[in-house]
């Protein structure tokens, strides 16, 4: 084998079969490929490169604890901090047009060697769910992510206020081969017009196997901002796709069950009911407004209180979630037994304020007289 490396680089790599016993694969991947190989198998170059991938789980668990350990200090320090976890719906490939010998590239940690989801894609995807989806208003953008213009000169310019940290795998996921296959290859390069007797051209690619849990994790010192941005990524990996080919299908990502409802599930503890009620909640956390709210609570079934008891309204939007929403909530049709149960959840989330009216007082305590509590003093 030939490497594009010094001699004494190259014979180091090469003694006892130290290429395939690499802890990081991104230097594998990256930068010792036989560069004398024939390049019309990019299919075995790629089975030969992933022989040596090699999943070191304390690596990747130590990462974490530091992480982990960091996010903590940032809350003893007064942020706000929240963490999540999803799987990939299908296969997932980020980098993929990134510069690289065999032409098709995969975003690789550059210490670590995992697959992961850098922090500027992460924050742009929640911000192309904000605009394209949720609509957030320019000031919303700015207060968030900071000016577009970056330049640190200017006195207009503002960081924004959420910061956003990489998308790192739970475990070492499975790395897999995929290929794509265009048939019109000399029609892109102007060379004959599109027909079906052109011959296609496959194109291997590492793409990472579905069903695999990422974890993201942000901060900010206001926690509206913070539940605000966990609704705007969350939002962008189920409905806009992370990484390449999202047109069809590759980076759509879905919730993952909690730990306590799978246990349950595996002991047949959950009801139908429980998942169709959780699922309708996920749904209007991405995009929520007055109207969608007081639909989702006339649904919601008397024998589905005590799952509604479980969910917590602090994951939608306070621009639904407050006073103004009580007179909607007194109109709806709806047992009172479910009523009682919704406005205490909601109590859980609306305080009274000493700026308010009269109206926003009466109306506060129609809330409370609904949930069947007293109103404090």
């Amino acid at each position: 084998m030939t490497l594009p490396l010094p001699e004494s680089t190259r014979n180091f790599v090469l003694q006892k079969s130290r290429l395939q016993k690499f802890s990081n694969f991104g230097l594998r991947f990256t930068k010792y490929i036989d560069w004398n190989t024939n390049w019309e198998k990019k299919k075995d170059i790629h089975n030969e490169i992933l022989s040596s991938y090699i999943k070191n789980e304390s690596l990747l668990e130590s990462y974490k604890n530091r992480k982990k350990a960091l996010l903590e200090n940032y809350r003893t320090r007064g942020y706000h901090v929240e963490c999540f976890s999803m799987a990939t719906d299908y296969r997932f490939i980020s980098g993929l047009g990134g510069a690289h010998v065999l032409e098709t590239g995969l975003m690789l940690h550059p210490l670590y060697g995992f697959p992961f989801l850098p922090a500027s894609g992460v924050k742009g995807l929640a911000r192309a769910y904000a605009e394209k989806v949720a609509e957030a208003s320019d000031e919303e953008l700015l207060e968030v992510f900071g000016s577009e213009d970056k330049d640190r000169v200017l006195d207009s310019n503002r960081e924004g206020k959420v910061v956003f940290f990489d998308g790192i795998p739970a475990e070492f996921p499975d790395i897999e081969i995929d290929i794509m296959n265009p048939h019109y290859g000399d029609y892109y390069q102007g060379n004959k017009p599109p027909a079906d007797y052109l011959d296609p051209n496959p194109i291997t690619f590492l793409a990472i196997a579905p069903g695999k849990a990422f974890m993201f994790s942000l901060f900010s010192s206001e926690e509206s901002l913070l539940e605000k941005s966990v609704r705007w990524l969350k939002g962008g990996l189920i409905e806009l796709g992370a990484g390449g080919k999202t047109n069809v299908g590759y980076g759509y990502f879905k919730e993952i069950v909690s730990q306590n409802l799978q246990e349950h599930r595996e002991t047949g503890i959950t009801s139908k009911e429980e998942d169709d009620l959780m699922t309708r909640f996920n749904k209007l956390k991405l995009q929520c407004n007055p109207e969608k709210f007081l639909g989702f609570i006339k649904n919601v079934k008397k024998e589905e209180i005590p799952i509604l008891e479980k969910i917590s309204f602090k994951d939608l939007d306070s621009g639904v979630i407050n006073i103004a929403i009580v007179e909607g909530l007194g109109k709806l049709e709806v047992s009172s037994e479910v009523l009682k149960a919704v406005a205490r959840k909601m109590l859980e989330v609306i305080k009274p304020h000493k700026k308010w009216d009269d109206k926003k007082h009466e109306r506060y305590k129609k809330l409370c007289l609904m949930a069947g509590v007293q109103q404090n003093s």
